[in-house]
């Protein structure tokens, strides 16, 4: 592992070679017989260790290395809240700004009408959860991914919220609705903005959009779904991915390393992206919830102290990230599924304590 690999938030200097941990997570992977995962822990700054084991498809004698790029799904959506915070920064949007005046050329339903830019980026708009059957058969036409969002955002407002604004409620649709909002505020698509605002300030070369890899080819790791003991793996396309009015919802990709800075940088702000007051509106969730701005609080796996994290599944693959301004950790593994969130804090648990 070479120097590539030592992080080091908004500073130059180089540190000690992160310390290898494969063979701590590889214990978990071969017990829970996943196909691969991955590492990384950040102290103070900068990567300590990391660590990938097993293979980049299960039926592929194809290893992962720490160079390899993973689906990171949901925890896209603390990406998209700080570009929320960017542009309440810039003033081109507000965190009590309703909905409708956010897009005020698309018609609102009456229950919109209490519905503010904070409900959504808190997941309190009172949207109804989306299932897999049908964002797979969402149609939001066969223009770009900008317009695709803007008839999306038709379609939502078109009818009033499941409930009123206020309880808690994950919905991916609500993030989705975000990314209209950004275009529309910003001029911008949504990943033009991502590339401007977080991708490059934060030197996450490895980023970019839906599967990694390359069907075809092994030239990273691919998802897998599991059935019992088999494992089926998932090909990198369009089909095993949300559609594109959804990307704001889970859409990033990114290396073990640039995962790591992400996460570092979340507890941190380092450098600045957005100013002070706004950070802390991002990582402080209202009175009633433990979410907050694409964050939950909760705790550092097996060694304590509070954190941040999310988690996200997304066409085969696993990530999850806790962060806290002493110490980070990232976790990938390319199994999908809700219900393996254990799992990862296992996983992230023995990496924070490797020696």
């Amino acid at each position: 592992m070479g120097a590539a690999f030592v992080l080091v938030v908004g500073a130059s200097s180089f540190a000690a070679e992160p310390r290898d941990i494969s063979a701590a997570i590889e214990t978990l992977r071969a017990k829970y017989k996943l196909p691969a995962c991955a590492s990384a822990v950040v102290e103070n700054g900068r990567i300590i260790a990391l660590g990938a084991t097993g293979l980049r498809r299960a039926d592929r004698e194809v290893r992962v290395t720490v160079e390899d790029v993973w689906h990171i799904g949901s925890c896209t959506q603390s990406m998209t809240a700080t570009l929320v915070g960017a542009l309440v920064d810039s003033g081109k949007l507000r965190w009590d700004m309703p909905v409708s005046e956010a897009l005020p050329h698309v018609p609102c339903a009456a229950g919109w009408s209490g519905v503010t830019i904070d409900h959504l980026v808190t997941q309190r708009s009172g949207i109804a959860a989306m299932g897999r059957a049908e964002w797979r058969t969402l149609d939001t036409g066969v223009g770009t991914a900008r317009e695709q969002r803007a008839n999306f955002a038709r379609t939502i407002l078109a009818k009033s919220p499941a409930q009123p604004p206020g309880k808690f409620a994950y919905s991916n649709s609500g993030y989705g609705l975000l990314g209209a909002i950004l275009e529309h505020a910003s001029g911008e698509s949504y990943e033009e903005l991502l590339r401007r605002h977080i991708f490059a300030p934060l030197r996450l070369t490895s980023a970019g959009f839906g599967a990694p890899g390359t069907l075809g080819k092994t030239d990273q790791p691919w998802g897998h779904r599991r059935d019992g003991d088999r494992l089926s793996p998932v090909p990198p396309s369009p089909d095993s991915q949300f559609p594109a009015a959804l990307a704001p919802a889970a859409s990033v990709h990114l290396s073990l390393a640039d995962f790591a800075r992400y996460a570092a940088w979340l507890a941190r702000n380092e450098p600045r992206l957005v100013q002070p007051e706004t950070f802390a509106h991002l990582q402080t969730p209202p009175g009633d919830s433990s979410y907050a701005g694409g964050v939950w609080k909760t705790e550092l796996p097996g060694i304590g102290g509070a954190a941040l994290c999310h988690c996200g599944h997304m066409g085969g693959f696993f990530a999850v990230f806790f962060t806290s301004p002493r110490r980070s950790c990232v976790v990938v593994f390319n199994t999908e599924g809700g219900g393996w969130e254990w799992l990862g804090d296992e996983i992230a648990g023995a990496a924070l304590q490797a020696e």
